[in-house]
């Protein structure tokens, strides 16, 4: 996916830094120790407790994954929901539950649970039974570390017939959303929808935004999307008009997430070194443009297939081994714990963030990181240690090292590349 021209980097750095409202956004819903809250999803029917294990100490907060009603034709899919969400609150690992389903939900496949076929039923009537599963299981597991999520990817056959938009989804979630705001409940939940596979267009319209004209002023906390692209920093000009979109429903400022989004190792077009270098930028790209949560698709490759596109998103392969995109992402959740986004600067194709210590942080620290969004070596930064007690430099792909900065100087230079670094000062 090509870079959009309607949005400059002035227009974009404008948007990100100069604006009131942009010192609104950030994680302040969202509980995090990171400038964005680190998420993975996981299939919870093949989840394992050393899997979750394994999440924990990688650094996740959130792990997500989808929850459908009983039907008959995935009844026997689906998996011990309480005893799962049992696992991460002992974890302490944060749930993003998406509540969707496919063609059956809407009666197109309609069966009951002993699996004998029966004539389908309207629109109308699925349309009201899955606003009464969702409510009910929002109810059945009230907590506030949840986040929900309404649906996922409507654009696609697979999840919502096209047909089935306006007399299905969109008066299902106005029910839904009819409901919650009529709860007095002191603890509200955090909603958010849709899981949208095409980011929503300030410039044109579509169907799917009947979707957020029925929820996003009332029940939703904000907006999920599956930004799903060949080069990550392309987000930085889509997120844009995103915010424009939002702001028509008075929402600009509000949390949103990017509840899927990842990159496949598949032979012979990306490697697993390719893989790691995109989940790097993935993540850095999502913290220039402030996203609240961005939850990375997917913890375990899904076959052993090497030549799979969809069977090789995981961040550990089909054995469970961990692939250089976890080992990268590991170090670089390590050195940005604690922290929050000062500032987001591009030139060209170099970027570079500049953070520092949250104020929960034992310690006072200032880190920049730089990349490139090219396959070459980029720009010179010069950083000033004005007085820094302590400077480090991280590196995170091929290898993941911390070594003291070049004895000296009062400038650290780092230079931008296809791979990360970031200089650490300790004040």
């Amino acid at each position: 996916m090509k870079m959009r021209t309607g949005v400059s980097i002035q227009m974009l750095m404008f948007c990100l830094l100069g604006s009131p409202q942009a010192k609104a956004l950030g994680t302040d819903d969202i509980a995090s120790i990171y400038p964005t809250a680190a998420s993975i999803q996981i299939d919870p029917a093949k989840i394992t407790e050393q899997d979750l294990r394994g999440i924990k100490e990688a650094g996740f907060e959130y792990v997500r994954f989808g929850v459908r009603p009983a039907v008959a034709a995935v009844a026997r899919k689906n998996p011990d929901y309480a005893g799962l969400l049992a696992q991460l609150h002992a974890l302490q690992l944060k749930p993003i539950l998406t509540l969707f389903g496919g063609p059956d939900v809407w009666g197109e496949r309609k069966a009951n649970l002993g699996g004998s076929q029966k004539a389908s039923q309207p629109a109308s009537q699925s349309a009201s039974d899955f606003a009464d599963f969702a409510l009910g299981f929002m109810e059945q597991h009230r907590d506030p570390d949840i986040l929900w999520e309404l649906w996922n990817e409507p654009e696609i056959p697979t999840f919502l017939t096209p047909g089935l938009l306006r007399p299905g989804l969109v008066p299902s979630v106005q029910q839904i959303c009819n409901s919650l705001q009529n709860q007095k409940n002191p603890q509200p939940y955090k909603v958010f929808g849709f899981g949208f596979s095409k980011m929503p267009r300030a410039s044109s319209s579509s169907p799917y935004d009947e979707l957020l004209d029925v929820s996003l002023k009332t029940c939703l906390s904000g907006i999920s999307i599956h930004p799903y692209r060949e080069k990550p920093e392309t987000l930085l000009a889509d997120f844009a008009e995103v915010r424009q979109v939002m702001g028509k429903y008075g929402k600009s400022t509000a949390p949103v997430l990017a509840s899927e989004w990842g990159y496949s190792s598949f032979y012979p077009t990306r490697d697993q070194d390719g893989q790691a270098l995109l989940v790097l930028r993935e993540y850095l790209s999502s913290v220039f443009v402030r996203l609240s949560l961005l939850n990375i698709y997917a913890w375990k490759d899904a076959g052993s297939d090497p030549a799979a596109i969809e069977g090789n998103y995981g961040l550990t392969g089909f054995n469970g081994q961990p692939k250089p995109a976890l080992l990268a992402l590991r170090h670089l959740l390590s050195r940005l714990a604690q922290t929050r986004l000062v500032a987001a600067t591009a030139s060209g194709n170099n970027y570079q963030l500049t953070l520092e210590s949250q104020a929960a942080a034992k310690e006072k620290r200032m880190i920049h990181v730089v990349w490139s969004s090219l396959t070459r070596s980029g720009m010179t930064y010069r950083f000033a240690r004005n007085g820094a007690k302590a400077c480090v430099i991280s590196q995170f792909l091929p290898a993941q090292t911390d070594a003291a900065c070049p004895g000296g100087a009062d400038v650290v230079e780092l230079k931008a590349g296809p791979a990360p670094l970031a200089v650490t000062l300790y004040y």
